[in-house]
């Protein structure tokens, strides 16, 4: 029996959530039954020397000459119909898309040529459509309010999303499932005990302070991660344990870079927080931290937060709309502080530097919590189905 010819496509290959989440997928995907490839729209991202050699990359920007012409609408076609095209070159069985922005091209082009397409949606729309849809807002919504409702099956990153979806795309129920993110606790532990090359981080505490506190958050930088959020906590924080010695480090890459290192200035605290960029090895910083904090301002499921967990690291989350919660089983296995509000993150992270022991065995629950019920192996076994059942729908129709 050959085997299921899926197409998995997302716009580049940086340093997010989503990307991560694809790499994952196509490395624990099942060979036997299944031929992955990959479609980007950009050829680029730090991410994309972590895909698997077996899988082809190939991408828009190098299949199609650019042209000089701009007419509203214009770029967006021509990327639909290379998509379709490219599903029929390779004889694609399905076609599998994260991210909004992504299923207005690949959802368009599989269902233009008959390939069965199944769309995630990895962030509350409610709240993260507006902030990065650009222009032509509610045109997209109609158009991917289409899209979704003629897809084989659409996935949420969690029930909130879930909910959301169906409320701001008008999702049918029977169309939409949550199927959660997955996490490699093995990756992650074999790279978390790798050394952090960063002397700042890593050198020991000056004298005269009683303590070293290491806090670390990570994701890209926009506002609507929050890091400014954490700044300002951690200024305020610095004013009422002046015996602490702290150091913030913000991992990633983004357009607010300048804005929050100008923040990081005005706020006298260069000697404090420090923004090393994206880390490949992110998971070492993590589990060399004494707490990750994770302030944004909404989210889907994230993925750096259960890697944080799967580190043993202690953890403060907002608590976005959705997936946080979902995560820390309501704050069991972590602190959830109200969203957009310095002072309830303040209030945490004082409660995690004045109480280190409590912490530590909230995070040694949290990490068995992420090894029994987050595995990425789990998670894929579950997507494998839901390829498997979209593919027989175009077998199914083939036959008539």
């Amino acid at each position: 029996m050959s085997r299921i010819r899926v197409v998995f496509s997302i716009g580049a290959m940086h340093g997010g959530g989503s990307e991560r989440q694809l790499v994952l997928a196509l490395r624990h995907l099942d060979r036997q039954k299944f031929e992955p490839f990959l479609y980007l729209v950009y050829r680029s991202g730090p991410l994309l020397n972590l895909v698997p050699e077996d899988v082809p990359i190939t991408s828009f920007e190098e299949r199609v000459t650019s042209s000089r012409i701009y007419l509203p609408g214009l770029m967006h076609s021509r990327r639909v119909k290379d998509f379709a095209a490219f599903l029929t070159e390779i004889k694609a069985d399905v076609s599998y898309d994260r991210t909004f922005l992504m299923t207005l091209i690949s959802a368009a082009g599989a269902q233009r040529v008959g390939v069965p397409n199944v769309s995630t949606i990895v962030t509350d729309p409610e709240i993260g459509f507006a902030p990065v849809a650009g222009k032509f807002q509610w045109f997209k919504r109609r158009i991917l309010h289409r899209l979704y409702n003629n897809s084989s099956r659409v996935l949420a990153v969690s029930d909130g999303a879930q909910e959301s979806a169906k409320r701001f795309y008008g999702i049918r129920a029977d169309k939409i499932q949550t199927q959660r993110n997955g996490v490699d606790v093995e990756l992650i532990l074999e790279q978390s005990v790798k050394p952090v090359q960063n002397d700042w981080w890593t050198r020991p505490a000056q004298q005269g302070t009683s303590r070293l506190v290491r806090i670390v958050s990570a994701g890209r930088l926009n506002h609507e991660k929050g890091f400014h959020l954490l700044i300002s906590a951690v200024d305020e924080l610095r004013r009422r344990c002046p015996e602490l010695e702290l150091r913030v480090a913000l991992l990633g890459e983004g357009p607010h870079r300048a804005k929050l290192e100008q923040q990081v200035i005005d706020l006298k605290l260069s000697d404090n927080v420090k923004l090393p960029g994206f880390q490949e090895n992110a998971a070492a910083w993590y589990r060399s931290a004494d707490l990750f904090v994770l302030p944004s301002l909404m989210e889907g499921m994230p993925n750096v937060l259960l890697e944080a967990m799967a580190c043993g690291t202690p953890v403060i989350s907002s608590n976005c709309h959705s997936g946080p919660a979902e995560i820390l089983e309501n704050g069991r296995l972590g602190e959830l502080v109200a969203v957009n509000d310095v002072d309830a993150l303040l209030k945490a992270l004082l409660k995690c530097v004045q109480q280190p022991d409590a912490i530590r065995d909230t995070a040694i629950e949290a990490r068995k919590c992420v090894e029994s019920q987050w595995s990425i192996q789990a998670a894929t076994r579950r997507l494998e189905v839901i390829l498997q059942q979209a593919a027989q729908t175009k077998q199914r129709s083939s036959m008539y």
